[in-house]
């Protein structure tokens, strides 16, 4: 399943790992449904317990896509760092979107707004089901997961924006402050087809123990999948064939055993166990400060969490504190992760200062200038833009087909008073950012990138200054389609338009590509 480098696990609620919330089949009943079970303790105590999964009088039972879209939403709070203290997070539909994998259209659109809204009308009651890891209980109690508010207005141009907002509900959101999770490998998640096997697997890599294995009883997992419901354990075993060979072809399981026609029995693949659990955290107080001081640095928080959980929090936090001392970094976050996951040599702390090389790449990256540069003037500063200087860039950009009018050759040098930025372009534009920022992380975003600006608004005909074609045919390579479609969304216009100059009296426009 790759290197461990490459893995990243997503932090879930497990009480929503264990109880059923989603059918997996279309959302398409209203009403509600139970999962029970007695539990007993090693004393001979028993606990009798009851989920309820409870839809709105508007709205039916939560279905297999809304799986997904919460899936897609625990990322989305995973890739901002973890669950903020007040529990509320603003969002795009479009990088909802982009985490499903799915296309965004008009019809999309609506699909996955349709599915937050019904998770958020959906009710839970647990009887002492749900667990407390602050109170160390099972509690009773009636909850939702979220509160969802679509806030698409007009200003009084009359242009639409759209800010969309998730509020967790406050016992899902305590879960996440008492870290009551489970790391979930989305990657693989993703590749799973059968809705019964991506439900199954979120369910055994809960419940598996220390040695990777789970044994239940075939009834009880089809309430708590839920399927059916099947009166004969044959016919549960009929339909957990599917879902039971993907998860065996997946890498997921090594074995599945029937011990007797009851039960079943899962052996978690060892190479999958065995990674994995590299990367997951137990929440100590050195973990969280470690996480933080990364994502403060520039790190996407998925990236810093896992960084953590491989290395600890010691090794993590020893070089987010050198960070500051290193000179002429063009990525600081990029050399934090490499530094992190190299191991690079620092001096001894005691020393007043570290060495200006520091930042230098590792053997094999060596910087390599792009074809038709040209050499940077003398005392150029070497954090400068790209269009400045040589910089470690892959592509060859001259060779981009994206075309620049004539009059990106060189810098403008128009001799009339520059026209000023408008202060809600810049606004609009630094809101784009963050959205790419969320969208793609902030590591994959170079130093210079905050030098492009917003320039005049018009409509729902956004400007941005850069300096020449250089920049904006990078811009547009690289960032082009996914600004396109935020923009789209925030401004409220499916024709929505981005556009780029150097200079905004000239009247000289390039607009940026959405690829077909």
């Amino acid at each position: 399943m790759g290197d461990t480098r490459d893995q990243q696990l997503v932090r879930v609620e497990i009480n929503l790992e264990e109880f059923p919330v989603f059918l997996p089949r279309k959302a398409m009943r209203r009403g509600s449904y139970a999962f029970e079970r007695t539990i007993e303790g090693e004393s001979g105590t028993r606990l009798d317990q009851k989920w309820s999964v409870i839809s709105s009088s508007e709205t039916a039972l939560p279905g297999r896509f809304d799986q997904d879209v919460f899936i897609g939403v625990l990322e989305l709070l995973e890739r901002r760092g973890g669950m903020p203290p007040n529990g509320t997070i603003e969002f795009s539909v479009y990088e909802l979107a982009a985490i499903l994998d799915v296309k965004l259209g008009g019809k999309t659109y609506g699909e996955i707004k349709d599915s937050l809204v019904r998770i958020a009308m959906t009710s839970i009651r647990s009887e002492n089901a749900f667990w407390s890891n602050s109170q160390k209980r099972h509690i009773t109690d009636t909850f939702r997961l979220w509160d969802v508010t679509f806030d698409e207005s007009q200003n009084r141009k009359g242009e639409r924006r759209s800010r969309h907002r998730i509020e967790f509900g406050k016992l899902f959101m305590r879960s996440f402050h008492d870290h009551y999770l489970r790391g979930l490998d989305t990657e693989l998640y993703w590749m799973l087809d059968s809705p019964v096997a991506k439900r199954l697997y979120r369910l055994i890599n809960h419940k598996r123990d220390s040695s990777g294995t789970w044994e239940t009883n075939l009834k009880e997992l089809q309430s708590q999948l839920p399927i059916g419901p099947y009166r004969y354990a044959a016919k549960i075993r009929e339909k957990l064939a599917g879902p039971h060979a993907e998860l065996l072809d997946a890498g997921f399981l090594a074995e599945v055993r029937c011990p007797d026609r009851d039960r079943v029995s899962y052996m978690v693949a060892e190479g999958f166990r065995k990674v994995r659990e590299e990367l997951e955290l137990t929440g100590t107080r050195e973990e969280v400060i470690a996480i933080q001081l990364l994502t403060h640095s520039g790190l996407r928080g998925d990236v810093a969490r896992d960084l953590v959980a491989k290395f600890g929090p010691e090794h993590c936090t020893r070089y987010a504190n050198a960070l500051p001392c290193q000179k002429n970094l063009r990525n600081p976050a990029g050399w934090l992760r490499r530094a992190i996951e190299e191991g690079y040599e620092l001096p001894d702390p005691s020393q007043p200062e570290l060495p200006t090389n520091s930042g230098a790449p590792p053997a094999g990256l060596e910087r390599t200038r792009v074809s038709g540069e040209k050499h940077p003037p003398r005392g150029a500063s070497p954090q400068g833009p790209p269009y400045n200087f040589p910089m470690s860039i892959e592509e060859d950009l001259d060779s981009l087909a994206w075309p620049a009018p004539p009059s990106y050759q060189s810098e403008q040098t128009s001799s009339e008073e520059p026209i000023a930025p408008d202060p809600e372009a810049q606004t609009e534009w630094q809101a784009l950012v963050e959205s790419l920022i969320t969208l793609r992380s902030r590591e994959s975003m170079p130093p210079w990138f905050e030098q492009f600006d917003g320039g005049q608004l018009e409509g729902s005909t956004l400007t941005i200054l850069v300096p020449n074609s250089y920049a904006a045919n990078h811009l547009n390579e690289n960032f082009g389609e996914d600004l396109v479609h935020l923009w789209r969304e925030r401004s409220g216009d499916e024709d929505a338009v981005l556009q780029v100059t150097t200079d905004l009296f000239s009247g000289v426009r390039a607009q940026l590509c959405v690829n077909a």
